[in-house]
């Protein structure tokens, strides 16, 4: 994939993930945010490449970010987009 949701999206979960390391723990309002963004992205996924409404995009960016990053931190880590990553605390 050559748009440039990509690498913004790559910077952002790192971002994240350094966030949830100086945590210590994820939350579960991050294991419930990540489940719901899961849903959101399904229904919406099409706002991240062409837009939407105001700051809908921006939203819905931030929300894949953070449900990335959690997921990186379960076993064996998350590929998407053709990127693995994993995290550990």
């Amino acid at each position: 994939m050559s748009h440039a949701l990509v690498p913004s999206l790559e910077v952002a979960v790192m971002l994240r993930i350094a966030e949830i390391k100086r945590m210590g723990y994820i939350s579960d309002y991050l294991y419930h945010q990540t489940q719901a963004t899961g849903e959101l992205l399904a229904n919406k996924g099409d706002t991240l490449l062409f837009g939407g409404k105001k700051g809908e995009a921006v939203q819905l960016f931030n929300k894949v970010a953070v449900a990335i990053a959690v997921l990186a931190f379960q076993p064996g880590g998350i590929e998407v987009f053709g990127v693995r990553l994993e995290a550990r605390f």
